[in-house]
């Protein structure tokens, strides 16, 4: 590491520079970020000609989605599901707070399927997958005006790890990180950074550069802007608890000091990092990309055996030169054309089978075609190898049947569920984590902002008392808001338990939906099969108990021993043995009970005669109102009848009118009088 020369570096930082460079000096480590780099390159493309089968792409893209796909919802619940009302408002509580936590909607921070997708790459890539949890609050004049708690994701050879062979034995942990000027004024002070060395990338020395951006340096793809940066590593260090800045820009002392900031479990703000290739008594970390790498390289050379077969399979030959140049216009024209032959003699003597002489393409098909089944029975090897099998790619074959699909798919299932339960089990530490940050560092204010719960706050609860007092000591009843503020449980309440870790570990499950799926399924099976079971006992154990046939002792070790064989019996146990035999009837009782019973069997004898009167009284009803209807409809026929009758001897009348106006004789006309002369005066 570029130390200073000009200051003397103080024993603190040389011992943490020291231990910082053993650890990534450790054989494993160094394996790790090499093997990492270059597997990322491998993904990225950049060997885009050296592997032309990009298998590793494929697999990734096809086990990324299966192992995360969507936002996990998180469920927060009483361990042990008993009465524990302030158990049941913490949790409560704490489902709300962790369902904001994970989606704050807000720019400034990066989402919660973000940071997890980055892990579970990383994961599947170099092998290592880190995800911190950051409790971040802004500030004006010494108050918080805003807070919250944050993730942000790592780069997989940014954190640096001391050894240990188990999780819980890590002693430290190292975050490394470039920062400019601004950003070390804002965390370290001024006065810390006038004694800083700020470097370009390019004069840092090589042991402290970023494997893969040194690779993409050298490959002369490094666009990056020259500024000057400074190393900074923050030290979380378990033994004292407490966080702790080297930079080997400042040798003379450390940059600066806190005290345990987040009061954590188990003090690193990360999880167990997320790997895919678990080992006993071992953090070193293996890829997944090296299991199969040799049957990957076996692929890329077959591949590129099959294209330079493909660019070989040419249509390519000689021909008779004296037909002039007659074949090679045959040869470049189009459909349905014709060329002109000057030499038709010699076209005519042999033809053009004769005079053309092609180069065989036989063999190159036969090579073509083995190649393509070496290539494709290399690919199956992988997927045996990663456990992808082709109903999990979205492939089937026709010939296959619905069983034998059903196997692959459940034994491909199988070993996937694996990884995904392992991506589970890492976002369930997420959210733990998540829960006790905001439970020990966000405010009473934010949390009831943050989830909306109308709790009260111990302020607010003795005025409400104070209230209440004064209107007692008056003669009058608190109004109903100040009773109502008196029963309600306070935020204090509610986040002790929460913030003490053992009444948050034995009161609290924090898990998510996909951790307690299979276990809430199984619940409701066990459930109803106890509840089925308890039923059919008592249906046939009843009447057996209540005539004396068996005593009721039996009958209640019988159904002990049976509801012992389920999970929640236990849970009942206590409340069968309370149970107690049924009394025998008394004899005044049961006389009185028959009485009753043949007088409520007289009133139904009783209601079914009048209700039979009831139907006689209807149907005599009906059948008279029948009858008149008939009389109305005879009455009606009658009357058409008789107009009928009526309007025919009218008719006949008219018409012997009119016979008898025929038959009399003619009248003659009278002769019109001569016209007289006039008297001549």
């Amino acid at each position: 590491m570029n130390l200073s020369a000009e200051a003397p570096i103080s024993n603190v930082v040389r011992e943490w520079l020291q231990e910082l460079s053993a650890a990534r000096a450790r054989p494993a480590e160094k394996r790790f970020r090499k093997e990492g780099s270059r597997i990322l390159h491998i993904y990225d493309g950049q060997e885009k000609e050296r592997i032309p089968f990009n298998i590793l792409y494929s697999n990734t893209e096809t086990l990324l989605p299966a192992l995360y796909n969507s936002t996990p919802r998180s469920v927060v619940q009483r361990r042990f599901k008993d009465e524990d009302p302030l158990g049941r408002l913490a949790a409560l509580a704490g489902r709300r707070a962790l369902d904001y936590c994970m989606d704050t909607n807000s720019e400034d921070y990066a989402t919660f399927d973000s940071v997890v997708e980055d892990a579970v790459l990383d994961a599947l890539l170099p092998g290592r997958g880190v995800t911190r949890v950051r409790y971040d609050a802004e500030m004006a004049a010494g108050v918080v005006t805003s807070e919250s708690v944050c993730y942000e994701s790592i780069r997989w050879n940014r954190v640096i790890f001391g050894y240990a062979r188990k999780w819980r034995n890590v002693p430290w942990l190292a975050f490394e990180y470039d920062v400019t000027r601004a950003e070390a004024e804002q965390l370290f002070g001024k006065a810390v950074v006038a004694k800083l060395t700020f470097v370009a990338p390019s004069q840092q020395d090589s042991s402290d550069k970023d494997d893969d951006e040194e690779g993409r340096s050298r490959s002369g793809d490094d666009t990056r802007e020259e500024r000057k940066l400074a190393k900074v590593y923050e030290i979380w260090d378990k033994r004292d608890r407490k966080v702790k800045f080297v930079s080997p820009g400042h040798p003379s002392g450390l940059l600066k000091t806190d005290n345990d900031p987040l009061g954590l479990t188990g003090f690193f703000p990360v999880p167990r990092p997320l790997t895919f290739l678990p080992k006993s008594n071992d953090l070193d970390v293996t890829a997944l990309y090296t299991l199969y790498e040799n049957q990957a390289k076996e692929l890329n050379r077959i591949t590129i055996r099959i294209n330079r077969v493909v660019e070989a399979l040419k249509v390519r030959g000689a021909y008779d030169g004296t037909l002039g140049d007659e074949i090679e216009k045959i040869l470049t024209k189009d459909d349905n054309a014709l060329v002109k032959a000057d030499n038709v003699a010699a076209l005519q003597e042999g033809g053009l089978v004769k005079a053309i002489w092609l180069m065989p393409l036989a063999e190159l098909q036969a090579v073509l075609q083995q190649l393509i089944l070496a290539r494709q029975q290399c690919k199956q090897v992988i997927y045996e190898i990663t456990g992808i099998s082709d109903i999990l790619r979205g492939q089937s074959v026709a010939s296959e049947t619905a069983t034998a699909q059903e196997i692959k798919n459940q034994w491909g299932t199988l070993r996937l569920k694996k990884a995904q339960r392992t991506v589970q089990l890492y976002v369930r530490d997420l959210l733990r984590m998540t829960l006790e940050i905001a439970a020990t560092k966000l405010s009473v204010e934010t949390w009831a902002k943050m989830t909306g719960l109308p709790f009260t706050t111990q302020e607010q609860k003795a005025q409400a008392t104070a209230q209440a007092q004064m209107a007692v000591s008056m003669g009058q009843q608190p109004p109903p808001q100040v009773a109502q503020t008196l029963q309600q449980p306070t935020w204090e309440d509610v986040l002790a338990v929460l913030r003490d870790d053992t009444q948050r570990q034995y009161r609290i499950d924090i898990e998510t939906n996909s951790t307690v799926d299979l276990e809430a399924t199984e619940d409701q099976k066990q459930m109803s099969e106890m509840f089925a079971a308890i039923g059919g006992f008592l249906q046939g154990v009843t009447p057996l108990v209540q005539s004396g046939s068996l005593p009721f002792e039996a009958a209640q070790s019988m159904l002990l021993t049976m509801v012992r064989r389920y999970r929640f019996g236990v849970d009942i146990e206590e409340q069968i043995k309370q149970m107690r035999p049924p009394q025998p009837p008394d004899a005044k009782a049961q006389q009185a009970e028959q009485q009753a019973q043949q007088m409520e069997l007289q009133m139904k004898q009783m209601d079914m005669q009048a209700r039979q009167q009831e139907l006689q009284q209807e149907g005599q009803l009906k059948e008279r109102e029948h009858a008149m209807k008939l009389e109305e409809l005879q009455a009606k026929a009658e009357y058409n009848k008789l107009m009928a009758r009526i309007k025919m001897m009218e008719a006949e009348q008219k018409m012997r009118l009119l016979q008898a106006q025929a038959m009399m004789p003619a009248v003659p006309a009278a002769p019109a009088a001569p016209p007289q002369k006039a008297k001549a005066r």
